[in-house]
Parts: structure tokens; sequence; C-alpha cells
């Protein structure tokens, strides 16, 4: 079944005087994704979320959500988090989720549920200044899901958390993707758009780099590289031996791609019982790192 967009941006345009933080940006989201923004700080991620949220004007440009245009009854099907969570600290977390619903005028009855979407429904009644960091961000994930929104966007979700509290966070994203919702994120790390991301773009200085799919640009799959004297030959029965994604020639050896790490005293048997005798083998170990300084330098 075919995917719509859920927000197309034309030529979206930010000036602060002479400072361009969002230059000409042209993006299409579809909907069901998990849209990662990536790029540094002060790469004009936080304003391209505040333009298409409606806070932040535009120099110039445009953008379009669920293919109606951007008027304030279709933000409405929006939940987001821009900045820190901000509640009433001595309110439990139900009176808080009280407030938020007043504040976007639904009923009360979906406060329950969402707090065992997110966590939180054992510690319902204590007050918000009791939380952990990673509880208040996870209530106010809650929050922005009052009011069953179609598309949630989270600008930096796990910053400041703990390596337990970043799991948690990275988990319950995952699991609201899940339950059919689009989701948007903005974040500066390469870890955090991979693990949970299924689409990203790379933003720096204002301007749109690249666009791709997390599970193509930044794959946790091996590359090996070998040389005998019968490469041909040698291909042939690794493609017998192993599922591989890629082949390339690179300086006159063989490279392959694969998904499963494979000892190499494994590879140089299986090749030596079917007479192929290498005279190269090495496994490439490529980081996040160099995955991404391969996307900009291929970008210049």
């Amino acid at each position: 079944m075919a995917k719509h967009p859920i927000l197309e941006i034309k030529k979206l345009h930010k000036n602060y005087g002479k400072l361009t933080a969002v230059n000409q940006l042209n993006l299409t989201i579809e909907e069901g994704v998990i849209f990662g923004l990536l790029g540094p700080n002060g790469s004009g991620k936080t304003t391209t979320l505040g333009m298409i949220l409606g806070v932040i004007n535009s120099t110039s440009g445009s953008y379009n959500w669920f293919g109606k245009g951007n008027n304030a009854s279709l933000r409405q099907k929006i939940g987001a988090i821009l900045e820190q969570p901000i509640f009433y600290p001595y309110m439990s977390a139900i009176q808080n989720l009280e407030i938020t619903c007043m504040i976007k005028n639904v009923d009360k009855n979906s406060i329950s549920q969402i707090l065992e979407t997110v966590g939180l429904f054992e510690r319902r009644n204590d007050s918000f200044k009791t939380f952990s960091l990673g509880m208040k961000q996870r209530l106010a994930i809650g929050a922005a899901l009052i009011g069953n929104p179609k598309v949630l966007i989270l600008d930096e979700p796990t910053n400041g958390l703990d390596p337990q509290g970043i799991v948690q966070i990275r988990t319950l994203i995952k699991e609201i993707a899940d339950s059919g919702k689009t989701i948007i994120l903005a974040s500066h790390l390469l870890d955090e758009v991979q693990k949970v991301c299924s689409h990203f773009c790379i933003l720096n200085h204002g301007n749109l780099i690249y666009q791709g799919v997390v599970k193509d640009d930044f794959s946790d799959g091996v590359t090996i590289r070998l040389g005998s004297t019968n490469n041909d030959q040698m291909v042939k029965v690794l493609q017998n031996f192993l599922t591989i994604d890629s082949i390339n020639v690179v300086d006159e050896l063989i490279e392959i791609k694969i998904e499963e790490l494979i000892s190499a005293e494994k590879i140089n048997t299986h090749l030596f019982e079917n007479n192929i005798v290498l005279n190269h083998l090495s496994i490439v170990e490529k980081t996040l790192e160099d995955q991404f300084l391969e996307i900009l330098n291929s970008n210049k």
C-alpha cells in the first residue's frame, strides 16, 4: 500500500538578520516513518521544527501538512516537545495531564492509558518534582500524546538522560511508531538516529545536504576485503557461502558487505577447502562516524 506525504516543505527559509538559519529547505516526509533530522547544534533543526509548528515565522517558503495546508486546525493533529518539559512541580502526573487536556480542549478519558503507555501509571499520583529526568521526559511525551495526534515531533528527546533513560525513551518512541503514528525527531547524535529512525536527512549550517534511509546508509554490516589468484571463482564460492549485500572492487581487491560478523578464519578455511588460496584477507570495521563522514565528503 502506497504511503502518502504527511509533510511537504518547499523552499522554507529563515533569516535572523544577516544569519541564515534555514536555507531554502525542500523536504518530504511520508506517513508512518520515524524521520530523523540529523545535524550538529546550530544546523537549523530546531528552527525548522519551530516553523512547521507555526511558533516561528518563516522568512519565505511554505509547508503543507497532510496535503491540506498549515492552519491551526491541522496543527491540532500534531503533538510536539520543543523545549525541556515544564509542568507544575507540586502537582501529580495525572493533575498535570488534566491541565494539558484543558489546554487542548479534549476529554480526560485517555489519561490512564497514556500513563500506561509512557510507563508512569504506577507513579500517577506522585508529584512531578519527585520524578527523575527520564520520567519527566516520558511525561512530556505523554502530554504530547493527549488528543491522539497523528504526528509526534520531538526535539533532542534523550538530551541529558543517563544510559537507562536513553534506552527507555528510544523504546517508547519505537512503540509509539508501531501504533501507527509518524514521528519526526531532531538529534545531533548519530547513534540515536541509527537506532531509532527509519529515514533521515542531514542539515548543516541551515542547508539540507543529504536525505536517505537509515538501514541503507547507517548499516551495522561488515565489510571484508579479499584477494586471490582467481577472484572471479572466489566470488562464486563466497556467494554460495555467505549472504552478500554488495560486491565492489577496491585497489584490485574484492570488497564484500555482509550483515553478520564472521571470523576471518572461517572464511579462509572455507575458501581453502574449495581450492581458493587467498593472498589478502581483512575485515574492515566502519564506525557510524566513518559512514557519516563518507556521506558528508560525497556531498561537498
